[in-house]
Parts: structure tokens; C-alpha cells; sequence
């Protein structure tokens, strides 16, 4: 089930025939300008991402940062890995002290996604989404309106929800 635009930003979740209950085995994958972005055909848990996603919605609204989202792509992404590697605390010079930078972190933290970074930064209506692969030296960025990954992304994630409710409340 597709989630989003493909050409924009999407969610793609396949469940499997035989998906194991509430283990969900399935697919998973984003789509950001047309990429394909995480490995779609290992498959994994998909009760695993489920409980890894649930942490995104919550910062909806909050990934707002008119001085980070001015600076390049590249320094972006150094600065918002340097935090959250614990390397460097150069971030602080564009955000308060008490904004937490994982708020920006948007990847799922599950095998398949293991190879990307991904961060989402809003500005005033334009969001941009930046996400380089491990061993890549290229860091790619496309730009979304503010709200529009959100949105999309919470629907994958209620789709999954619903999912796993269901199988839960076959086995009581």
C-alpha cells in the first residue's frame, strides 16, 4: 500500500502472504523525488518498525529552525549528526539549548533503513528533507511543504497501528 506521492514524498508497506500474526512480516520503504530510500525487498518486522515509528508523530511541529534550515546541506547534516553521534555540539550555535536535534531524525531505526540518514527541517513553509546512504559521498536534499511528510508519514503509521491492533485482539 502506497502512501503519499512517489514523486514528492511516500510510504510504501507490503504486508507478507504469511506474515506471522503480530510479527507483520513485510516491506517497507520511503520514496523521496522518485527514490527509493531503505531496501524494500529484505523485508522485516513490520511490528518492529511499528513500534520504532511511534516516536516521529510526536515531533510534528517541532522540527522548525529558520537558522539550520538556511545553512547548505552538507553543513546541515554534519551538525545534525555530530549531536546525535555525540561528536559535536557546533548545533547549539542555530538552535536553543533546550531543543532537543533527534526531533529531526525522521529515519527508522529497523535493518532495513540501517543504511540511511534521514533529517527533516521546517522552515517557514517549505520543509527540507535530507538524507545521504552510509558510504555515499553525496548528501541529497528535496524539499516538501511543511507538514506534507508528517501527514503522510502518519498515515503509514496508522495504517500499521491498525494492523497490529488487529492481530493483537485475535489472540486475546
Amino acid at each position: 500500500m502506497d502512501f503519499g506521492d512517489k514523486s514528492k514524498f511516500a510510504v510504501t508497506i507490503e504486508l507478507d502472504k504469511n506474515y506471522n500474526g503480530a510479527w507483520l512480516f513485510g516491506r517497507i520503504c520511503y520514496w523521496v523525488a522518485g527514490i527509493m530510500v531503505g531496501y524494500y525487498d529484505l523485508g522485516t518486522s513490520l511490528r518492529d518498525v511499528l513500534f520504532e515509528m511511534m516516536y516521529i508523530p510526536g515531533d510534528n511541529g517541532k522540527r522548525y529552525c529558520l537558522p539550520l534550515f538556511n545553512l547548505g546541506k552538507e553543513k546541515i547534516f554534519s551538525l545534525i549528526s555530530g549531536v546525535l553521534d555525540e561528536t559535536s555540539d557546533e548545533i547549539y550555535s542555530y538552535i536553543h539549548e533546550d531543543f532537543m536535534p533527534a526531533r529531526f531524525d525522521v529515519g527508522i531505526r529497523v535493518d532495513v533503513f540501517d543504511d540511511w540518514r534521514m533529517f527533516l527541517i521546517d522552515g517557514d513553509k517549505i520543509s527540507k528533507f535530507i538524507y545521504k546512504k552510509h558510504g555515499s559521498t553525496s548528501i541529497v536534499e528535496n524539499f516538501l511543504p511543511v507538514g506534507e511528510f508528517d501527514q503522510v508519514f502518519n498515515q503509514a503509521y496508522t495504517y500499521l497501528d491498525n494492523l497490529y491492533e488487529e492481530q493483537i485482539s485475535k489472540n486475546k
